[in-house]
């Protein structure tokens, strides 16, 4: 399905390929680039992109039903947290979870961390960013740009530093399987797992909805149980309360602190309080 086309340095692959489906490209067009002097994400937010990371973009054209449309970034972050499970060492592979709507995640405990290692206020747990997912509809087609941090870059803050700052990131460099990733251009190995994982979530959404791949990212979902905020793009708090799951809609199920309702939650950013 997928004819991966790659560059040295662009501005965004988002870009590359919304100026493909204007050109009227098929199908399947993967960008990818070594680095990017623009690179940005969900909502437009910026993505540093130095060498050493994975960044892509997909130009795909569905053919599900438009209401469907909005659940295609949590099929896209399915597909990245099933191929980098299976990267992973395997006594980290359940530690690799989606935070709705689609980022990925490491999650660790107090006992996984170095002592001193700060965490919020009342967490057991902190969560290190992975991967950041977007997706943009145009032209009738979509573009789903994905990027991994594959190796740390050159300069990148280490240890305690890195763990201050809010969405800490993480490497899969340094949670592989020494098996699994070994080449030369491991962020072409990442790729490889990713599509292989996407082709088949894809056709089946395309068939199904989102309603038949709701349980399993459910089940992989690292908001459950937490108390969260979630924003809008002003940063108002749109519903504050416990995350009780994901609906096969896709949206994330709130208790609201306020009424203990359960609120449905179609777009946003939640944030763990």
């Amino acid at each position: 399905m997928f004819r991966v086309r790659v560059l040295d340095e662009v501005e965004s692959t988002n870009i590359e390929v919304k100026r493909a489906i204007d050109q009227r490209e098929p199908e399947g067009l993967v960008v990818r680039a070594r680095c990017q002097t623009g690179g940005y994400g969900r909502q437009g937010r910026l993505w540093k992109s130095p060498v050493g990371g994975l960044y892509c973009s997909m130009l795909l054209r569905p053919s599900a039903p438009m209401a469907e449309l909005p659940t295609l970034a949590l099929v896209a972050g399915l597909a990245v947290q099933r191929a980098l499970v299976r990267l992973v060492r395997p006594k980290i592979a359940d530690n690799v979870q989606v935070k709705w709507p689609n980022d990925i995640v490491v999650s660790a405990s107090h006992a996984d961390l170095p002592e001193g290692t700060p965490f919020p206020f009342g967490l057991t747990h902190r969560y290190f960013k992975l991967c950041g997912i977007s997706s943009e509809a145009r032209g009738g087609a979509v573009c789903v740009g994905i990027g991994v941090n594959v190796l740390a870059p050159s300069g990148a803050p280490d240890g305690d530093a890195a763990r201050d700052a809010k969405n800490a990131p993480a490497y899969l460099a340094e949670i592989a399987d020494e098996d699994r990733l070994q080449g030369d251009d491991p962020g072409s190995e990442v790729l490889c797992a990713i599509l292989a994982e996407f082709e088949p979530l894809y056709r089946r959404w395309n068939r199904e909805g989102f309603a038949p791949l709701a349980a399993e990212y459910a089940a992989c979902e690292s908001l459950r149980g937490n108390y969260v905020d979630v924003v809008d793009l002003t940063g108002e708090v749109l519903v504050s309360g416990t995350v009780e799951g994901v609906a096969v809609d896709g949206c994330l199920l709130v208790r609201d602190e306020r009424n203990g309702a359960v609120v449905p939650v179609s777009s946003g950013e939640a944030h763990i309080v």
